[in-house]
């Protein structure tokens, strides 16, 4: 990220939950799964531990009509979560209009007919020349990211087909075109980049869009 921004990173383990805060627990209810109880107490403590990485007070995070999350003012930010892990990242508002994040399992993948629905046709090009790679869950997480990352800004709700990326191998990094209008600063043609690892089991990619000046 070319500005300063908080990482929080937690992992599910035998070991007591991480306790919700009032206004947390109350968007998530008492009679929830308990697969849904984990990911979301992890992804609120990874929350929390990134507002205190920012130097700012570890607060509540609420929970938007769009499952986005709800940050203090002056706070931008994402959650992801995949299996055991979830991973926070946030930053200050002057800095970033949006941050993105998204973690996916390498394994099993992202089915072929999942992949239709996800990919345009040029990408389905990219992914039909290596067909047993990870190029479908590299797409899905990195078009992740990018709508974690504008949704908020003006809720503008973002499908699949609405940004196509292209990926440059010799930086590990997908340029992502949007399709359709994400608001002001993000009309059609305008583009995000997204940086895209495969980091042991799992896929990681982060995006941002700079605050104005």
């Amino acid at each position: 990220m070319p500005r300063p921004v908080g990482l929080g990173v937690r992992r599910h383990s035998d070991a007591e939950l991480p306790a919700l805060y009032p206004l947390e627990e109350q968007y998530l209810g008492p009679n929830a799964a308990q697969q849904r109880r984990t990911s979301f107490a992890l992804g609120r403590a990874a929350a929390r531990d990134a507002l205190l990485e920012l130097g700012l007070e570890a607060l509540g995070i609420g929970r938007g009509t769009g499952g986005e999350p709800l940050w203090p003012d002056g706070v931008v930010g994402a959650i992801t979560h995949s299996g055991d892990l979830a991973i926070a990242v946030v930053g200050r508002s002057a800095d970033f209009a949006g941050l993105g994040i998204d973690v996916e399992q390498q394994s099993p993948g992202l089915s072929a007919r999942a992949a239709r629905l996800v990919c345009t046709p040029t990408e389905s090009g990219w992914v039909d020349e290596v067909p047993s790679s990870n190029r479908r869950t590299m797409l899905f997480s990195a078009k992740e990211a990018v709508f974690k990352a504008l949704f908020p800004i003006e809720r503008i709700w973002l499908g699949f087909g609405d940004a196509e990326l292209t990926w440059h191998a010799e930086r590990c990094v997908f340029e992502a075109r949007l399709l359709k209008s994400a608001g002001r600063d993000h009309p059609v043609g305008s583009t995000l980049e997204v940086t895209c690892r495969l980091l042991e089991a799992i896929v990681l990619s982060t995006t941002y869009s700079l605050a104005r000046a």
